[in-house]
């Protein structure tokens, strides 16, 4: 072996996807398995249709997920903790904007003590207005510390003129919002989104045949059943007719930049080719964007780019915070940038280090049984299947600089997106 020689690097041909056993339960839940675990070690999780997107009001499914763990009838916010932690068990829950839930990661030996107590917050959490009162009063600490800071000021201006504050993804939180919060409101929330008529299960790791019997002891009751999430709501969106938004902040070192336009999401088949084109333009550390302006003009320690996608739809950011004298700087070599990627092809070397680069991305997402459980939920979201991951390799592999360049032009227009400027 001669170790002067680098070794020659090849794209993939393929890839040897996860077995994925669909089942369901005696009150049909769908659930998904994937049992190819090494470790003693399981994950499972729950999916209910329970994001912003079915809200009626600012706040309710962030704060219902998150007071999960507040106290049930049977068991109080401390007890639960002491279970948790009594079997080593990491139970992690959130919201976002289609779905909520959460995920538990266990010794497949303890699965028979822990999911009795999964199944008693998922069907008798009681809100207490005590806890409640706390977490307001904690989360309207950290949004006035939040604001202070240009990025987030950006971000929140950002999405306001993409979708307006009619629209859960353009929704931002005002401090008074939290007042209007009751523990009335969460159990509403609570009775109509989780149950079983909205919840997917997924299971990763190692675990044997018993596992399902337990799953359908604590989940598959048809009791459980209640009206499904309607899948025909609709939110107005209301773009600002205004491209360029500035907040001034005289006493600013830096300047929070971002720059964007509403675009497509992944179910749009153009989506794939995009993705890229944006991994040339701002997608990884060796991008255009990080090049010139980190690298040659050193304006910033990090900027990138990226098709944002949300089941309703999408939108292209580019984001960073440079120093306030550079930042209309910055702004023209965005500009720069997008008018090369629409004018002049990407060079074979170019494209032959952005393909080998997503490739490895993609075979990381179906790395390991818990690894893939996530790439998998990302594909449910979106109603696709497992062919989507091979259909992405293979575009990914056949793509061409011509094909990108047209997509450029398509979807890459500086004079049409949104400039917002914090500093």
């Amino acid at each position: 072996m001669n170790r002067v020689i680098a070794p020659e690097i090849n794209l993939i041909d393929s890839l040897a996807l996860p077995n994925v056993e669909k089942l369901n339960l005696d009150n049909g839940v769908p659930v998904y398995l994937l049992n190819n675990g090494e470790q003693e070690v399981v994950k499972v999780e729950w999916m209910f249709m329970a994001g912003k997107w079915f809200e009626e009001k600012n706040l309710i499914a962030d704060f219902a997920s998150r007071m999960l763990r507040e106290g049930t009838s049977s068991h109080t916010e401390r007890q639960i903790a002491d279970l948790f932690d009594f079997y080593g068990a990491n139970f992690n829950n959130g919201a976002g904007f289609e779905t909520a839930g959460a995920s538990l990661y266990c010794l497949n030996k303890h699965v028979d003590h822990l999911l009795p107590l999964v199944a008693d917050i998922f069907t008798d959490s009681i809100f207490p207005e005590n806890e409640l009162a706390t977490i307001i009063s904690n989360r309207k600490q950290r949004l006035a510390v939040d604001l202070k800071k240009n990025d987030f000021l950006a971000n929140r201006k950002f999405v306001d003129v993409l979708f307006g504050q009619k629209h859960p993804y353009g929704r931002i939180t005002e401090v008074e919002q939290f007042d209007t919060i009751s523990s009335a409101d969460l159990k509403s929330f609570f009775s109509k989104y989780y149950n079983a008529s909205n919840l997917t299960l997924i299971v990763s790791g190692k675990f044997d045949d018993s596992l399902v019997k337990k799953l359908n002891q604590n989940f598959g009751s048809t009791s459980w059943l209640r009206e499904k999430a309607a899948e025909n709501i609709t939110h107005t969106i209301e773009s600002s007719s205004n491209l360029v938004h500035h907040t001034d902040k005289p006493d600013s070192v830096q300047s929070a930049v971002m720059v964007g336009n509403l675009s497509i999401n992944k179910s749009h088949p153009d989506f794939q080719k995009l993705s890229v084109l944006n991994t040339v333009f701002g997608g990884y550390f060796g991008s255009r964007l990080m090049s010139n302006i980190r690298e040659e003009k050193g304006y910033t320690y990090g900027i990138h780019s990226s098709f944002v996608s949300y089941p309703h739809s999408g939108f292209i950011e580019i984001s960073s915070e440079v120093g306030t004298d550079v930042r209309e700087a910055t702004l023209k070599e965005i500009q720069f940038e997008i008018n090369r990627l629409r004018t002049e092809p990407i060079g074979a070397e170019e494209l032959g280090v952005v393909k080998n680069y997503i490739s490895g991305k993609i075979l990381r997402s179906i790395d390991g049984p818990m690894k893939f459980s996530e790439t998998l939920k990302g594909l449910l979201i979106y109603h696709q299947d497992l062919d989507y991951i091979q259909e992405f390799l293979k575009t990914v592999r056949e793509v061409t600089s011509e094909e990108l360049l047209e997509l450029a032009n398509k979807y890459l227009d500086y004079d049409k997106m949104y400039k917002v400027t914090v500093g």
